[in-house]
């Protein structure tokens, strides 16, 4: 595994092994000059070993590639230095500490670079090469790999409120940058699409506009959505689900979009949930007799969306029904809640989607009851986490409450993960145990049907098939997890640091900081 460093201002990728040759002392690349503000070489922080390749390029403080530099090597006996595609290429030859200086209209930059022995690997935390940032940091996503695209992207916005999308190759480089056509604080980098490019969401309160570009860094559509972006899945057969909702939760659609063209290809709205009103109507917090009747629409809670190995998108969501009601009352008078009667119910519903934009619905959990407003209130609903179960199945995290709520008593919860086989069957259900703090509901699927879960500050390892716990890590932070590797263990990321964790007894510290992992499995550091 390769294994990325970053502090503030870079994004840091370390390695086991990269290695410098050098070449002769000076060398003039020959695309022309550019009015420049600021510049540097990129990439920064670098550590190769003899016997390799660094290239190197010259970019502003808006991510734009510069020309026409004269460069050099303060030691020729390191190392040579030639031109190749534009760019200044150091070859290493023998270790030692070496310096490059670029000079452009000029002004001089220099950057140390430090060779290591081909044959002494570089240790874990050696950074082999950092970018550096031109603004507020938006996010840093790996990119599908492609045979000529980059392999991450970093999504940043300048000072002068410009945001770009930066696409670097594998060594650091720099291929493109793109500049989002208008100019707006909220901005997200989504993710990579299949073709290797990627999606941005500039976000509104009522609405956002999604825009996905290519790998070779031009913008292959956009497209406006009302409400807020909640979560997304990409199929194999290029179509993108979006799942929004209205600013106050209540409307709830999954809108489904070709990933080349941008063409909607179907707008499927979720059941809404809802409360009648009968003699009543609300006061605040309390209740308060009325001639008249009404029905409110309520916030409807769902999952993320992620698509199966069918093919099928699936996301989860709950249904509440309630009817509020008193009887034999003065209009206008205050109701005490055992004067106010309640029947409901709520019902956890998966939605399997089909690339055509119908769906199989399937009831995973219901509850109800009927009684008056100062019993016990049974709720049931999706906390977020939805994921492929290895089998053709579901993986989904459920809440469960039985709080008071006129009496603002709130009992413990129970967290559980639900197995829903492909047919729409419950398997299980497993019981996770209960935290404190901020809930962190990722889940991943790891080797040998091995499950991770977190909450609070606990692993819990599980059989994913059987729904068993088989062991369980406890960090005194609150963590979350990262992602499942070959050998059994798991990657968690604390507020400071990103931890392996191989059994209930067995843990390290990667690094300090959080990590990204692209899809060749290298770990990158993040500040």
């Amino acid at each position: 595994m390769i294994i990325g460093e970053g502090r503030r201002s870079f994004l840091h990728r370390l390695s086991a092994g990269l290695a410098a040759t050098i070449l002769p002392a000076v060398l003039v690349l020959q695309l022309g000059g550019q009015t420049v503000g600021d510049w540097r070489i990129c990439p920064e922080k670098v550590n190769i070993q003899v016997g390799d390749d660094r290239v190197l390029q010259l970019l502003d403080d808006s991510a734009q590639e510069l020309h026409g530099a004269q460069w050099s090597i303060d030691n020729s006996s390191l190392a040579e230095i030639r031109e190749e595609d534009g760019r200044a290429v150091v070859h290493a030859t023998a270790p030692g500490n070496l310096t490059v200086s670029a000079l452009l209209h000029g002004q001089t930059r220099i950057l140390p670079i430090r060779i290591w022995p081909a044959d002494e690997p570089l240790a874990p935390g050696i950074t082999a090469w950092g970018t550096h940032e031109i603004g507020r940091d938006a996010g840093d996503i790996p990119a599908v790999p492609t045979p000529d695209g980059p392999n991450l992207f970093m999504l940043e916005q300048t000072r002068a409120g410009e945001t770009y999308l930066r696409g670097v190759r594998e060594d650091g480089i720099q291929v493109w940058a793109w500049l989002m056509p208008e100019r707006t604080h909220d901005v997200q980098l989504v993710c990579g699409d299949w073709m290797g490019g990627a999606l941005i969401s500039a976000d509104r309160a009522d609405s956002f506009t999604l825009y996905t570009v290519g790998a070779d860094g031009r913008m292959r559509w956009r497209r406006k959505l009302a409400g807020v972006r909640k979560a997304h899945a990409y199929n194999l057969q290029h179509l993108v689900h979006v799942l929004r909702q209205s600013a106050d939760g209540t409307v709830t659609k999954v809108t489904g979009i070709d990933e080349q063209t941008g063409e909607e290809k179907f707008d499927l709205t979720i059941p809404a949930s809802q409360e009648q009103f009968s003699n009543l109507e609300r006061d605040g917090k309390s209740f308060r007799c009325s001639a008249l009747s009404k029905t409110s629409a309520v916030p409807t809670v769902a999952s993320r969306l992620f698509v199966n190995i069918d093919g099928f998108a699936y996301v989860a969501f709950s249904e509440y029904e309630g009817t509020l009601a008193s009887e034999g009352c003065k209009p206008g008078a205050p109701l005490e809640p055992r004067g106010v009667s309640l029947v409901h119910r709520e019902r956890v519903t998966l939605w399997q989607i089909h690339p055509d934009g119908t769906y199989r619905p399937t009831v995973v959990d219901e509850t109800q009851g009927s009684g008056s407003l100062s019993d016990p209130l049974n709720t049931v609903y999706p906390t977020g986490a939805i994921i492929p179960d290895g089998l053709g199945g579901v993986l989904l995290s459920i809440r469960r409450s039985h709080d008071l709520p006129a009496a603002g008593v709130h009992r413990p919860l129970e967290e559980l993960v639900y197995r829903v086989k492909q047919d729409g069957r419950l398997v299980y259900r497993f019981q996770l145990p209960a935290y404190e703090g901020e809930l962190k509901d990722e889940m991943v699927l790891g080797e040998n049907d091995l499950g991770f879960a977190t909450r609070g500050g606990s692993l819990i390892a599980f059989d994913s098939r059987m729904g068993k716990e088989a062991w369980r890590w406890t960090s005194p932070q609150t963590i979350e997890v990262l992602a499942a590797l070959a050998d059994g263990s798991c990657l968690v990321e604390t507020s400071t640091a990103v931890v392996q964790v191989a059994n209930s007894t067995t843990a390290k510290v990667v690094f300090k900081g959080h990590a990204m992992i692209d899809w060749q499995g290298h770990l990158y550091r993040k500040p």
